[in-house]
């Protein structure tokens, strides 16, 4: 591992120590919040055949912050296979400590009236680890196949708690809603808020599929009939989209791509150039890339209209900008947001392209 990997990882555990505390915290009121009887019986009765008891709510483990449920998929068509081919649900637990943490004392439930439900085997999580277990009701697959499903309509509730032999505590709680397939369900960044996301990271870091320029940078002005408004370099009246950057810092759009079909994100690759703070970008939608780095590879349609988007390409995975979709747009009329970067869209008889926006 080279210094910059070091410092980050450092920085990064930093940043999860920084919430342990609120997390811990909260966590113990989130969980009692929800339920209206609760008690903390001993282990030894949890573990008593036929044990009905109310939904459990233990004191908070010291581990409380520090090892999280992270990660979930509870509708899983075509992400990932386990041991035997199989495309089952699966949870990801993360380590956030500088130390191992050895499971084989805890447990995993989908029920927090038994949370003893499934007991981890002799294993652990390195520092800064991550262990996925598969949620398929398969025991006999392997050690780490629980004794039972994630439900992806309603959603359900998920346990991890620890023992000391005689009592239980709880380590971390997550009640979830309806899930979408092959979509994961995620801390971002690890050991933080829960966030959906395209981009499943089982093992990983989690990665959000929004890209850090989403509300910063912005498709801002569009134009897909232009008969007599503005001529390109050549002379030609064509389509063209502007962009908008809100931010304080320049944007640099090396590594961004321009589309106007939103399941082909990656069409057309904007040059090695920035858009400077409150500045503007124009882009010809004109599919005429031989005519300048800002002519597009794709006309934009102005009869029925049609969608645009920006994506960044990261780690292989294109994460979302902006999008935009419309409908059909009329001669010499653009269609733009007012203000700049606002969320409201409208037609412009007066286009003000590489300028803010006009009524």
């Amino acid at each position: 591992m080279n210094g910059v990997q070091e410092r980050d990882q450092a920085a990064k555990r930093e940043r999860t120590r920084t919430t342990a505390g609120s997390v811990a915290s909260s966590l113990h009121h989130l969980i009692t919040s929800s339920l209206h009887h609760f008690i903390t019986p001993s282990l030894s009765l949890l573990l008593a055949p036929g044990c009905n008891a109310a939904p459990i709510v233990p004191p908070l483990s010291h581990l409380a912050g520090t090892l999280y449920i992270n990660e979930l998929m509870a509708s899983n068509g075509s992400t990932l296979k386990d041991e035997a081919g199989d495309y089952d649900d699966w949870v990801e637990l993360y380590n956030a400590g500088d130390e191992p943490i050895y499971l084989s004392t805890m447990y995993l439930s989908d029920n927090f009236v038994r949370p003893t439900k499934w007991s981890f085997p002799d294993t652990f999580i390195p520092a800064d680890g991550y262990l996925v277990l598969w949620c398929d009701g398969e025991t006999g697959e392997g050690d780490l196949h629980t004794s039972f499903k994630l439900n992806a309509g309603p959603g359900e509730q998920l346990g991890l708690y620890t023992t000391d032999g005689e009592h239980l505590y709880l380590v971390d709680t997550l009640h979830f809603g309806p899930q979408r397939s092959d979509t994961s369900l995620a801390r971002i960044p690890d050991g933080d808020d829960w966030a959906f996301t395209s981009i499943a990271t089982p093992g990983s870091e989690n990665l959000s599929d929004v890209s850090a320029l989403r509300g910063r940078l912005f498709l801002n002005e569009v134009m897909a009939a232009n008969d007599s408004t503005i001529k390109d370099e050549a002379g030609d009246y064509d389509d063209w989209v502007e962009l908008y950057n809100a931010g304080s810092e320049p944007a640099r759009l090396a590594g961004l791509y321009l589309s106007d079909n939103l399941k082909t994100p990656l069409k057309w690759a904007f040059p090695d150039t920035a858009i400077s703070p409150g500045g503007f970008l124009l882009v010809w939608a004109d599919n005429e890339p031989t005519e300048g780095p800002l002519h597009a590879t794709f006309n934009l349609g102005s009869l029925l209209g049609e969608q645009l988007g920006v994506s960044q390409l990261f780690a292989g995975h294109a994460l979302l900008v902006d999008t935009l979709t419309f409908g059909p747009q009329h001669p010499d009329t653009s269609f733009g947001r007012y203000p700049d970067a606002g969320p409201a869209w409208q037609y412009m008889p007066h286009p003000t392209p590489r300028k803010p926006n006009q009524q």
